[in-house]
């Protein structure tokens, strides 16, 4: 009897092999041999149909088992950012807790992103730089304000033009050989888009930074880890990522671009500034700008969007060759040194405004730009620098006026 196996092909699918009958005592081996191939293609049939049915319970389980898993995990994260009433409400800290910054001058507070925006080569990698080597303890300060180190891992995101980001870094990092293991061990770099759109894919930026055991990451830039960020979902999606990342404890630095002008062709000078949609800059912490024109060595620097008190306007200049930027002094914007020249009058909110954001003198200033330069020189009140004078009611147009210390005796009503 020939082999079944060997044995022409034949479509056997309606075949039951429990209906197969028998072959005739006397049936020819043609017969027989046909007969077998029967019963062979019958077996297996119903093997095939066990193996199915086998693989599908087991992936059915595994399919159990990953959701089980997923929802211990998400109820371990729910739980450990759930608080209680109690503590959430009245455990708040009496100053915003701050990775770079001094004081209620907050640039960078913990558990908020920081933006740093701007058009093209003002030097929005050279800023980000330096705040990467602050957080890596190997820099005290970034423009005069106190950075926090990290023991954890720095994580920079590489995806905007890498190789010309590589040279801009190592201009600040050069003769430091000596700090090369430490470097290998606390510093990793990615180059090129992420492997998912963030925005697409939300988790996408936690599962980078638990890759890397990152406490800290560096997106440069935010147009390459999400495309079409104009548009409200992937603005929304984006935002979505940035979060989960800041809830597991990450921290974030942001490089964007700014639209190419302001409503009057000249530089935005508010929040709407910054391209694209409008969750990109409400999910974040703080937002500064940086505007000028490419290769400019000495820049605007706008605190857009802050946690606390506004910090500046004043401008930065970098240094092309050693990568280093350093806040310009500028004494006409010095709010002491403006007050001590008018020691005699005083300075009125409005006109410390007037100067401190190079407003209009003939329009009229906005309240808020009021209220920003009287919470600075409230500021000196609270330090001993300053005191402020009530109006005394007698004519119209009455302001509190602020005067330096050394000038108490010299105010009419105010001698002790």
């Amino acid at each position: 009897m020939k082999n079944a196996a060997n044995m022409p092909p034949i479509d056997w699918t309606d075949v039951d092999q429990q209906h197969i009958p028998l072959p005739r005592p006397d049936a020819p081996p043609e017969e027989r041999a046909l007969h077998d191939q029967r019963i062979a293609a019958a077996l297996y049939r119903e093997t095939q149909w066990e193996y199915i049915r086998q693989a599908a319970r087991e992936a059915a389980r595994e399919q159990l088992a990953q959701e089980k898993l997923a929802e211990q995990r998400a109820n371990a994260a729910n739980a450990d950012r759930t608080y209680t009433g109690g503590s959430w409400l009245l455990d708040v800290p009496d100053e915003t807790p701050t990775i770079w910054g001094s004081g209620s001058e907050v640039l960078w507070a913990r558990g908020e992103s920081l933006m740093i925006t701007g058009p093209q080569g003002v030097g929005k990698t050279t800023l980000a730089s330096q705040v990467l080597k602050g957080c890596l303890s190997l820099q005290d300060e970034v423009l005069g304000y106190p950075i926090e180190g990290f023991e954890g891992r720095i994580l920079y995101l590489a995806m905007d033009r890498p190789q010309q980001a590589r040279r801009n870094l190592a201009r600040l990092f050069a003769g430091m050989d000596e700090h090369r293991e430490y470097l290998d061990e606390m510093l990793r770099v990615v180059e090129g888009p992420p492997p998912a759109d963030f925005a697409q894919s939300p988790e996408t930026l936690r599962q980078m930074c638990d890759h890397h055991g990152a406490a800290v990451v560096v997106i440069d830039s935010m147009k390459d880890a999400a495309i079409g960020l104009s548009k409200d979902e992937v603005g929304a999606g984006y935002n979505r990522a940035r979060q989960i990342a800041l809830t597991a404890g990450h921290q974030l630095v942001e490089l964007h671009h700014t639209v190419k002008s302001g409503p009057d062709g000249g530089k935005p000078n508010n929040i709407n500034g910054v391209y694209g949609s409008t969750w990109l800059t409400s999910g974040a912490g703080s937002v500064v700008m940086l505007w000028g024109e490419p290769g400019d060595p000495e820049v605007e620097f706008i605190h857009l969007k802050q946690p606390a008190d506004v910090v500046g306007p004043f401008k930065v200049e970098h240094n092309n060759r050693t990568g280093v930027s350093t806040r310009v002094y500028e004494e006409s914007k010095d709010l002491l040194a403006l007050v001590r020249r008018c020691r005699s009058m005083g300075l009125s909110a409005k006109d410390a405004a007037i100067v401190l954001f190079d407003l209009d003198i003939a329009a009229k200033v906005a309240t808020k730009d009021i209220n920003k330069a009287r919470r600075r020189l409230d500021k000196y009140v609270e330090d001993g620098l300053l005191f402020r004078r009530e109006p005394d009611g007698q004519g119209a147009g009455q302001e509190v006026r602020w005067f330096p210390v050394e000038s108490r005796l010299d105010v009419p009503g105010e001698a002790a």
